[in-house]
């Protein structure tokens, strides 16, 4: 098993000792997500990235069951 992580990938790199900035780029990203939103493009920003540091106990219950499901709708 490989673990990583589906994420929304939006950021912007910035001065973080510039609050102005800061602002700024929280007003661009969440712009970014109401058009994604808007125009049914939110899959476009979602990525799957490799994560080393994960474990399988990381994993949410939900996902889980998905698994367990699959396993009981296998006819063999």
């Amino acid at each position: 098993m490989k673990l990583g992580r589906v994420v929304i990938d939006l950021g912007y790199v910035v001065d973080i000792e510039n609050p102005d900035m800061v602002e700024r780029a929280k007003d661009a990203i969440f712009e970014d997500m109401m058009n994604a939103v808007k125009y049914d493009e939110v899959y476009n920003n979602i990525d799957i990235v490799d994560d080393p540091e994960a474990n399988e106990c990381d994993i949410p219950d939900f996902l889980k069951d998905l698994d367990e499901e699959e396993d009981d709708d296998y006819v063999g």
